[in-house]
């Protein structure tokens, strides 16, 4: 049989774009495979981020900070509340983009796999900023009830997971077919 085409020398000029849309190309497609573990992440973050921001009132209490935890009012007046409403504005931005990724994701809207990027990248600067605000708050030994370490961890964290799935979403097959709209 004689072939037109070798398959380096595929005719890619039918799956050029009629429409606006993105042609599918040849391979797997769907919301299967790594996908999975970016849907779970999206719902699992949707749940933390509604449950931090249902003790917004409970956290932001000076009452919490000064009576019970012994901080000195001034303290939690230039150091602590800033870092609270930091925390309250960072979870509010965190949750929109999240909201906005799960209905991209579930329409398979083509914005999909940027807001993921946008999404992880937040969540490293969040994370950078929340360490250095920590950091340079000068709390007594006595009164500590802050400690960098555990912003640390979440930014180190959010380094790594930047370093998996940005990759992913930039080289997938699989995204670059399911996300075509």
């Amino acid at each position: 049989m004689n072939y037109k085409y070798r398959n380096s020398e595929l005719d890619t000029s039918s799956l050029q774009p009629k429409s606006g849309i993105r042609p599918e190309r040849p391979g797997i497609s769907g919301l299967g495979g790594w996908l999975i573990l970016i849907q779970i992440g999206l719902w699992v973050s949707l749940v933390l981020l509604i449950a931090d921001m249902s003790q917004v009132n409970v956290i932001m209490d000076p009452v919490r900070w000064e009576g019970v935890r012994g901080v000195d009012p001034e303290l939690y007046t230039e150091g602590i509340r800033p870092l609270l409403w930091f925390g309250v504005i960072s979870s509010v931005i965190l949750l929109t983009i999240v909201i906005v990724n799960l209905v991209f994701l579930y329409k398979k809207k083509r914005q999909f796999p940027r807001m993921m990027i946008i999404l992880y990248i937040a969540n490293v600067l969040i994370g950078v900023m929340t360490w250095i605000m920590i950091a340079r708050i000068e709390i007594p030994r006595e009164q500590h009830v802050l400690d960098p370490t555990s912003a640390f961890n979440l930014t180190i964290r959010s380094l790594l997971t930047c370093c998996i799935f940005i990759p992913y979403f930039l080289r997938s097959v699989r995204v670059k077919n399911t996300f075509v709209k």
